[in-house]
């Protein structure tokens, strides 16, 4: 009997040292699991903020080089015209004075030539940096957009706003939303085939959100990303889009084309204006 209480004594002891050494396997494997999710998570937020800091210097390398060349056309390429413009009106009094409508066609038409020249280098200049972004705002910078497309096409493009004063955002969350609408509205132009485009900027309490619809025979970007098809377009507006935690969204609107709609959280700015765009200026080099 003595025997029995024992071997049952033994076995109670047995068991409850086999449930502590497995619960102690399940925490341990419980608890390797966690620190190896934890590490994993951490690894993947490194490579996050490191593809997010490449992309970055990316797209500022890319905005550096568009205020150079801008730079160079207008300090350079611009007074050289401008020049040209100054001597061929000079020439052309000389012209005036003698006899001759040949002579004088040649000068008018070289005239002209130059002051469209003048007016082309000014459009890229001001479509590399956009200036009226910076000193009045992005709704302004897209109607002035807008004005310029509508000139040169027979496009019907309209612009809306929720607000009647946009607030002013950073830096490089109004200019992320401006190249994204120039992305959108150029590949509209470009592939859509399309008559109208609607642009309209959407504020809340916590994003900003650019919509751009267009009339024109549409498409699905999900089936353009399966197929490993999507163009520098779509893969840079979610690339400058990753760089301010913005979203995009693409519909098929009911009577037909195509809408995208990219938001980024609002980001308050201490006073009225962002920080500056570096409008053309050249760096003072110390002797």
């Amino acid at each position: 009997m003595q025997n029995t209480e024992e071997l049952k004594y033994a076995l109670l002891i047995a068991s409850i040292a086999m449930l502590m050494m497995a619960f102690f396997v399940i925490s341990f494997v419980m608890y390797y699991q966690k620190r190896r999710f934890e590490e994993e998570k951490k690894i993947n937020e490194i490579e996050k903020n490191y593809n997010r800091m490449l992309l970055d210097t990316a797209l500022n390398s890319e905005e550096t080089e568009r205020r150079r060349i801008a730079q160079d056309l207008h300090d350079d390429i611009g007074t050289m015209l401008s020049l040209t413009k100054l001597s061929l009106n000079q020439l052309s009094k000389m012209v005036g004075t003698m006899e001759g409508d040949k002579e004088e066609q040649i000068m008018r038409k070289s005239q002209s030539l130059v002051e469209e020249t003048i007016l082309h280098v000014r459009r890229i200049t001001r479509d590399l940096v956009p200036t009226t972004l910076e000193r009045f705002g992005l709704m302004e910078a897209i109607e002035e957009f807008i004005h310029k497309l509508e000139e040169d096409s027979n496009l019907v493009i309209t612009f809306q706003s929720n607000t009647e004063e946009f607030p002013r955002q950073g830096q490089k969350q109004e200019l992320t939303l401006y190249r994204i609408m120039q992305e959108l509205v150029n590949n509209a132009i470009k592939h859509a085939s399309c008559t109208r485009i609607e642009i309209s900027l959407e504020v809340n309490e916590k994003t900003v959100g650019l919509r751009v619809t267009d009339n024109g025979v549409g498409f699905n970007p999900e089936k353009i990303k399966e197929n490993n098809l999507a163009g520098l377009g779509l893969l840079g507006i979610e690339s400058r889009l990753a760089i301010v935690n913005g979203t995009v969204q693409y519909e098929k609107p009911e009577n037909g084309g195509s809408s995208a709609l990219a938001e980024i959280p609002i980001v308050a700015v201490s006073n009225s204006k962002p920080e500056p765009l570096h409008p053309f200026r050249r760096e003072r080099v110390n002797a």
